[in-house]
């Protein structure tokens, strides 16, 4: 089963400023938290659910990663990362071909009984399958 093993920064090349990422098991996986300031995630059915607030703006941004997409992005762990051996890597990016984004209202609650989000109500709210 996979879990969420590790989290920090990581500094991909070209970019300006390090961004928000994780790690599950080997694979790395860069966010896109930008200036959310609230960030949820949670593993279900083989996708990793990343749910960002931006109360500036009113919405909630949620993005559905695959864990079958190939990481092609070449970067660097920045700093967090406490679990892991500082390393250059190659990550899985929000920006990615495969990456499933949808933008919706302050109003739209996916959080589940237990204060987590909960990734069926995202399914619903967004149309994935």
């Amino acid at each position: 089963m996979e879990s969420i093993t590790d989290f920090g920064k990581i500094w991909l090349r070209g970019f300006m400023r390090p961004e928000y990422g994780l790690r599950i098991d080997k694979i790395y996986f860069v966010i896109g938290e930008g200036d959310s300031q609230s960030t949820k995630y949670a593993l279900y059915n083989n996708y990793l659910f990343v749910t960002l607030y931006y109360p500036d703006k009113q919405i909630r941004v949620f993005r559905r990663f695959s864990l079958d997409l190939v990481p092609k992005s070449r970067g660097t762990l920045f700093n967090g990362f406490n679990n892991t051996k500082h390393s250059d890597i190659e990550a899985i990016t929000y920006r990615d071909d495969g990456v499933e984004e949808f933008i919706g209202a302050k109003s739209d609650c996916v959080i589940g009984e237990d204060g987590s989000i909960d990734p069926i109500k995202i399914m619903l709210l967004t149309g994935w399958k």
